[in-house]
């Protein structure tokens, strides 16, 4: 029941953010069909401001896997990988298990799960564990909107609850990056 009620959430985000064509890449067979809208490029910023960053997800050999990275931009424009790793279906858990490297070679990382709330909202939970073993806990979120959009958020836990991570990341928005080809 839980994977035929993702799976009607994935087809109705798929059609929602790429369109009638999406729907045959957000197969129902496949657990990975609820993540399937979020595969491409992504410029990210505030609302009507320039992109602060890029998120990229591609599918892994065979749709075995899904390859996430951000990279963020300096001032001069130029990007920065901030960090990249792989997502994998977990059958035990009926979620989404990743490790990523954060700004690799400092030796932080972030992992965690990526599931599917009531809301339909795609919900990515973080423990980020830096070089001296002290952690933190975030959580990204993306909602599809009606024009193809998708608003995402990024939250740090506090012991006051959740809050911004930096100044307007309660609200972003993620654009499809135009084909440089």
């Amino acid at each position: 029941m839980r994977l035929r009620a993702l799976a009607l959430v994935s087809a109705w985000l798929a059609a929602s953010l790429l369109g009638p064509t999406a729907i045959a890449d957000a197969d129902s067979a496949t657990p990975y069909a609820p993540l399937a809208p979020l595969i491409g490029e992504w410029n990210v910023g505030s609302p009507g401001a320039a992109p602060a960053f890029i998120e990229r997800f591609s599918w892994g050999p065979n749709r075995a896997y899904i390859w996430m990275s951000v990279a963020l931009f300096s001032a001069s424009g130029e990007e920065h990988l901030h960090f990249e790793g792989m997502i994998i279906w977990n059958a035990a858990t009926g979620r989404f298990d990743y490790l990523f490297a954060v700004e690799p070679g400092s030796l932080t990382q972030e992992q965690g799960e990526f599931h599917v709330a009531e809301t339909g909202e795609i919900v990515r939970d973080v423990v980020l564990t830096r070089p001296d073993g002290t952690t933190g806990v975030f959580r990204q979120t993306f909602r599809a909107l009606a024009d193809g959009h998708v608003e995402t958020t990024l939250m740090g836990q506090t012991p006051d609850g959740w809050k911004p991570t930096f100044p307007g990341s309660d609200r972003l928005l993620m654009l499809p990056r135009k084909s440089s080809s």
